[in-house]
């Protein structure tokens, strides 16, 4: 089963896992969509486990999301 999360902190407002979930069961896809509360020192072990492909994909937002503006 893959395994997809969106992270940030706090987290509880998301509802990315309860859209992406529908979206999964509708297509009959062998993953799961979850949120993560994280820390910043958490964030070096997460993309490894995403390099060693624990984790298929992550979703980011507060407080690591950064707004980028064209110039």
């Amino acid at each position: 089963m893959k395994k997809y999360l969106v992270i940030g902190n706090p987290i509880e407002h998301s509802l990315s896992p309860r859209l992406h979930n529908f979206w999964i069961k509708n297509n009959n896809l062998d993953a799961v969509y979850e949120k993560k509360q994280t820390n910043n020192d958490e964030l070096e072990n997460l993309i490894l486990e995403v390099k060693k492909k624990n984790i298929h994909g992550i979703n980011v937002t507060v407080p690591f999301k950064k707004a980028v503006i064209p110039y």
